[in-house]
Protein backbone atom coordinates (compact mmCIF):
# COMPACT_ATOMS: atom_id res chain seq x y z
CA UNK A 1 0.00 0.00 0.00
CA UNK A 2 1.04 3.18 -0.93
CA UNK A 3 1.57 6.80 0.61
CA UNK A 4 -2.27 7.77 1.48
CA UNK A 5 -4.54 10.49 2.12
CA UNK A 6 -7.14 10.08 4.71
CA UNK A 7 -10.75 11.22 2.87
CA UNK A 8 -13.25 10.14 6.36
CA UNK A 9 -12.32 9.07 9.71
CA UNK A 10 -14.80 8.08 12.63
CA UNK A 11 -14.80 5.83 15.17
CA UNK A 12 -15.55 2.16 13.35
CA UNK A 13 -14.66 3.53 9.58
CA UNK A 14 -11.51 5.34 7.91
CA UNK A 15 -11.60 5.53 4.36
CA UNK A 16 -8.37 6.64 2.33
CA UNK A 17 -6.67 7.31 -1.23
CA UNK A 18 -4.00 6.31 -3.13
CA UNK A 19 -3.30 9.09 -5.47
CA UNK A 20 -0.71 6.70 -6.83
CA UNK A 21 -2.28 3.81 -7.75
CA UNK A 22 -5.88 5.07 -7.30
CA UNK A 23 -7.24 3.04 -4.78
CA UNK A 24 -9.47 3.72 -2.39
CA UNK A 25 -9.27 1.75 1.20
CA UNK A 26 -12.13 0.94 3.62
CA UNK A 27 -11.02 0.19 7.07
CA UNK A 28 -13.81 -0.90 9.07
CA UNK A 29 -12.76 -2.31 12.71
CA UNK A 30 -10.75 -5.46 11.56
CA UNK A 31 -11.87 -5.43 7.86
CA UNK A 32 -10.03 -3.73 4.77
CA UNK A 33 -11.65 -3.09 1.39
CA UNK A 34 -9.33 -2.06 -1.52
CA UNK A 35 -11.63 -0.75 -4.19
CA UNK A 36 -10.90 0.96 -8.12
CA UNK A 37 -12.23 4.77 -8.41
CA UNK A 38 -15.47 3.32 -10.46
CA UNK A 39 -15.39 0.38 -7.76
CA UNK A 40 -15.35 2.62 -4.57
CA UNK A 41 -18.66 5.23 -6.19
CA UNK A 42 -20.97 1.75 -7.22
CA UNK A 43 -20.17 0.63 -3.72
CA UNK A 44 -21.34 3.50 -2.17
CA UNK A 45 -24.37 4.15 -4.78
CA UNK A 46 -25.67 0.58 -3.42
CA UNK A 47 -25.00 1.34 -0.10
CA UNK A 48 -27.26 4.28 -0.08
CA UNK A 49 -29.81 2.73 -1.75
CA UNK A 50 -30.53 -0.34 0.56
CA UNK A 51 -33.79 0.45 2.96
CA UNK A 52 -33.43 -0.72 6.44
CA UNK A 53 -36.42 -1.23 6.98
CA UNK A 54 -36.98 -3.88 4.04
CA UNK A 55 -34.64 -5.68 4.48
CA UNK A 56 -33.12 -6.02 8.06
CA UNK A 57 -32.92 -9.04 10.26
CA UNK A 58 -33.42 -9.98 14.31
CA UNK A 59 -30.13 -11.16 15.37
CA UNK A 60 -29.58 -13.31 18.18
CA UNK A 61 -28.44 -9.96 20.41
CA UNK A 62 -32.26 -8.78 20.19
CA UNK A 63 -30.81 -5.97 17.60
CA UNK A 64 -32.09 -5.31 14.08
CA UNK A 65 -29.24 -5.30 11.33
CA UNK A 66 -29.14 -5.40 7.69
CA UNK A 67 -26.83 -7.42 5.54
CA UNK A 68 -24.62 -5.56 3.15
CA UNK A 69 -22.10 -7.97 0.95
CA UNK A 70 -18.95 -6.94 0.31
CA UNK A 71 -17.01 -7.41 -3.22
CA UNK A 72 -16.20 -10.87 -1.61
CA UNK A 73 -19.85 -12.48 -1.46
CA UNK A 74 -18.63 -14.60 1.08
CA UNK A 75 -18.12 -11.41 3.44
CA UNK A 76 -20.64 -9.37 4.65
CA UNK A 77 -21.49 -6.19 6.67
CA UNK A 78 -23.93 -6.74 9.56
CA UNK A 79 -24.94 -3.02 10.35
CA UNK A 80 -27.87 -1.60 12.85
CA UNK A 81 -29.57 1.40 11.61
CA UNK A 82 -27.35 3.53 13.29
CA UNK A 83 -24.56 1.94 11.87
CA UNK A 84 -25.40 2.23 8.71
CA UNK A 85 -26.32 5.68 8.87
CA UNK A 86 -22.83 6.55 10.09
CA UNK A 87 -21.18 4.37 7.46
CA UNK A 88 -22.89 6.52 4.28
CA UNK A 89 -22.32 9.50 5.82
CA UNK A 90 -18.61 8.36 5.88
CA UNK A 91 -18.89 7.59 2.58
CA UNK A 92 -20.66 10.66 1.67
CA UNK A 93 -17.77 12.63 3.01
CA UNK A 94 -15.10 10.64 1.14
CA UNK A 95 -16.60 11.34 -2.19
CA UNK A 96 -16.78 14.84 -1.35
CA UNK A 97 -12.85 15.46 0.16
CA UNK A 98 -11.72 13.26 -3.35
CA UNK A 99 -13.40 15.90 -5.25
CA UNK A 100 -12.40 18.46 -3.28
CA UNK A 101 -8.81 17.69 -3.30
CA UNK A 102 -9.37 17.09 -7.38
CA UNK A 103 -10.47 20.41 -7.91
CA UNK A 104 -8.18 22.13 -5.78
CA UNK A 105 -5.65 20.48 -7.25
CA UNK A 106 -4.00 19.60 -3.73
CA UNK A 107 -3.80 15.84 -3.18
CA UNK A 108 -1.03 14.50 -1.18
CA UNK A 109 1.07 12.46 -3.60
CA UNK A 110 0.37 13.71 -6.75
CA UNK A 111 2.30 16.14 -8.78
CA UNK A 112 0.45 19.59 -8.86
Amino acid sequence: MCKTIVLSSGKDTAISHCPCCNVFYIWHNNLLLNFTHNDFLNFKDIIQNFAFSETSLPFPDKKERILLRTPNEDISFAFTHDELDSFRSMLNEAVFMKEVYTLMGTEPGTNH
